[in-house]
């Protein structure tokens, strides 16, 4: 039975794999179309414009020669079907909306396929899903399409949608071709109800610090493209200019990382209290209780910093160094030093 369900766990992950790739691509379209829209605005914009400027001309030189028959009908007849002419940038919204839907529906999808892995395994190996690497690679991917579903109606999260799903992707793809283990036990050292409390907080607080992250490095780029295009140096266009403005990602990133920032500290927590149970010490610098501490202490520099004034427009980087050092923690300490925690590969 257990290998059976081994097997269907697999299954949904490869499954959620290809699914959320599918969601990829139709966020990408859907960026596509909304380029296409913008182009084809500033399009007819212009043509308006000319338009404009056409039409005042040639009512100066009708004025000059006098009334004739027919012509002031003939002219207001072009003018008027030249304004009822059926813009082709609409179909571009609507496609764009349509894939944009589309995009949602397949990390709906891919999330419950993942959702039905994660369970699967878990059942199949008789414990939770998260004692190694692979397990918290999956079971923190379903949390990060979790939490941006839930803040696409809370937070208008939308903008992420092709760069988390991209993430996804590749978190998924190493997941499976680089970190798979097949099911086993658990060691001595794992076997309490505190892996279950302490590792469960800290990938809920890692799905919402991976968005944050995004909206982080999103927020980078939108605020240089606009000083660009502020000081004249770009001119308005490509794919930043259909994001929200720097200040509104800003405040998306840091609503994200203040709400991970507790159930971090309470993993942070937890863990000293698992410790001292299985090792007999809180503390003990071990590289693991390390880094997490310093992860710490990043995100709440860049907490403060984000209601220091003079700090405000550099706490996006703060952000992705926060970032980084918690990514190191979960693979690089695991990998590189080695610790009490290296048996979590």
């Amino acid at each position: 039975m257990s290998s059976l369900l081994a097997s269907l766990s697999d299954n949904f992950v490869y499954a959620s794999t290809a699914v959320i790739a599918l969601a990829m691509l139709a966020h990408a379209a859907e960026w596509a179309f909304r380029r296409e829209r913008r182009t084809s605005g500033r399009a007819e914009q212009a043509a308006t414009v000319s338009g404009e400027t056409s039409g005042a001309a040639t009512t100066a030189v009708e004025s000059a020669a006098g009334d004739q028959p027919g012509a002031g009908e003939s002219g207001g007849g072009v003018a008027v079907l030249e304004r009822e002419q059926p813009s082709d940038g609409g179909g571009g919204v609507d496609r764009a909306d349509l894939f944009a839907r589309i995009g949602v529906a397949l990390t709906i999808l891919s999330a419950g396929l993942l959702g039905a892995g994660v369970l699967c395994r878990g059942f199949a190996a008789g414990r939770v899903p998260w004692s190694n690497l692979y397990e918290f690679s999956i079971t923190g991917s379903f949390v990060i399409m979790v939490v941006y579903l839930v803040s696409l109606r809370k937070l208008r999260t939308n903008f992420l949608g092709l760069p988390l799903t991209g993430f996804v992707l590749v978190l998924l793809t190493v997941a499976i071709s680089v970190l798979y283990v097949p099911v086993t036990g658990l060691i001595p050292a794992l076997q309490s109800y505190w892996l279950a409390i302490h590792v469960s907080a800290a990938c809920l607080a890692t799905g919402i610090f991976t968005l944050g992250a995004v909206a982080s490095a999103l927020q980078i780029f939108k605020a240089r493209y606009e000083r660009r295009v502020a000081s004249g140096a770009r001119t308005p266009g490509g794919y930043f200019a259909q994001l929200p403005s720097a200040q509104a990602i800003d405040r998306v990133a840091y609503r994200l990382n203040a709400f991970a920032f507790p159930i971090w500290t309470f993993a942070l927590i937890a863990g000293a209290v698992w410790a001292a149970a299985a090792w007999g010490r809180y503390w003990g610098w071990d590289p693991k209780e390390t880094w997490m501490f310093i992860t710490w202490v990043c995100y709440a520099a860049y907490l403060h910093a984000r209601s220091t004034a003079g700090w405000r427009t550099k706490v996006s980087g703060i952000a992705l160094v926060s970032y980084a050092a918690l990514v190191f923690n979960l693979v690089g300490v695991n990998f590189f030093i080695a610790g009490l925690h290296s048996y979590a590969k």
